[in-house]
């Protein structure tokens, strides 16, 4: 079957997982979608259209992001704090400069950090509490030197439903 997507020409198996990397899809991200999905056309018409709008989604879960650091009430505000403080404050200086190059590491704020995310990964799967597709999306600094992201979880509204931090 062939995805109904304007960005990339990509044809799937229905029933078999979508995993990949970017040199494979021609994204600049990894992208994957759960078999069960793949078997079902409208969800897989929902993956193309929110696959269009990677991007403005990615910009979208920073807004997010920078709104829970400036919220101390924000259910997300001690996952988003957690995880700029890990990567400005308790990595090595070494590793703080290749993350944020251009910088001084000491002066720049959380909300500044999040500019410096990058879309890492974009799928699609069956959220077993809701029984309903979601979309989730991984933002990291650097894939290359940390393996810790926020976690983005939208719905099919492109609504954020959930921030979490993994590694």
């Amino acid at each position: 079957m062939k995805l109904n997507c304007k960005r990339i020409d990509f044809t799937y198996t229905p029933g078999e997982e979508i995993f990949n990397f970017p040199k494979e899809s021609g994204l600049p991200f990894i992208f994957d979608v759960e078999e069960e999905l793949t078997g079902d056309p409208a969800a897989m018409d929902a993956v193309g259209k929110m696959l269009d709008a990677a991007e403005k989604l990615a910009e979208k879960a920073k807004a997010a992001i920078k709104a829970a650091l400036a919220n101390e009430d924000s259910r997300y505000h001690s996952v988003v704090t957690f995880f700029m403080e890990f990567h400005r404050d308790d990595v090595g200086p070494d590793i703080v400069a290749e993350l944020f190059p251009g910088t001084d590491p000491s002066k720049l704020s959380f909300a500044e950090m999040v500019d410096f995310l990058k879309l890492k990964r974009f799928g699609s799967l069956v959220d077993d509490e809701m029984d309903q597709q979601v979309f989730i999306m991984d933002l990291s600094f650097n894939p290359e030197i940390t393996d810790e992201l926020l976690v983005i979880y939208f719905d099919l509204n492109q609504e954020i439903f959930c921030i979490t931090h993994e590694s």
